[in-house]
């Protein structure tokens, strides 16, 4: 199975290229569904974080207060890796579970939707990355203009991740949605196409990542 991780900058349109590789009958795995999944109630990821953090982080109704734990790790690097070494890995089991079942459907390429790919890592898991690139002053003029964001806190928000330039630096293949919705179509189709066409020769992107 050829996994392609997907990821880009906030406000950036990810979901809008997720839709055209769906259409054109590409399986989708969403890490952050599934990060939600692995902390539902009862799920083993909540007892422990339960027991790690404390029962304040679980509502009345036995969730995860996402809220509460956001503000926590967004502010304390140690303990959002405390965090991550409880989720993380039945994240990807998770993932590897349904790469599985798509492939033995007959899929040969799997799309991996990972908003913050290479802020945890996440590349060494994918054989080609392809971000979706606008710069940031579009970013911050969506933010704004789309949830009614302050300058100022769409600034902080984008500053939480990697600086988008560096992403677009470390991609395989960059879709520039900063244009009109029919040019980031054609470019999503044409990279789809090369995908396909590298997946059959096996010629993959992880290896050139194994040594980073």
């Amino acid at each position: 199975m050829f996994v392609v991780g997907l990821t880009g900058g906030i406000a950036s349109g990810k979901s809008t290229v997720l839709r055209i590789f769906e259409a054109e009958g590409v399986p989708v795995i969403c890490l952050d569904e599934l990060a939600h999944a692995v902390v539902r109630p009862g799920a083993p990821a909540l007892e422990d974080i339960k027991t790690t953090f404390g029962e304040q982080f679980i509502n009345s109704d036995g969730e995860l207060d996402r809220d509460l734990m956001a503000r926590l790790v967004f502010h304390d690097p140690e303990k959002r890796r405390v965090l991550e070494s409880i989720t993380h890995p039945r994240i990807h089991q998770e993932a590897a579970s349904l790469i599985r079942s798509f492939e033995e459907s007959g899929h040969g390429i799997v799309v991996e939707d990972v908003p913050l790919l290479y802020e945890i890592g996440f590349e060494r898991w994918c054989d080609v990355v392809v971000v979706v690139y606008v710069p940031q002053e579009v970013q911050e003029r969506r933010l704004i203009e789309r949830d009614r964001m302050t300058p100022e806190h769409a600034r902080a928000r984008i500053a939480s991740q990697m600086p988008i330039e560096d992403k677009k630096a470390r991609a395989d293949y960059v879709i520039d949605n900063s244009g009109d919705p029919e040019s980031t179509r054609q470019q999503a189709l044409d990279i789809l196409d090369q995908i396909k066409a590298r997946a059959r020769s096996g010629k993959r992107g992880l290896e050139s990542r194994a040594s980073m």
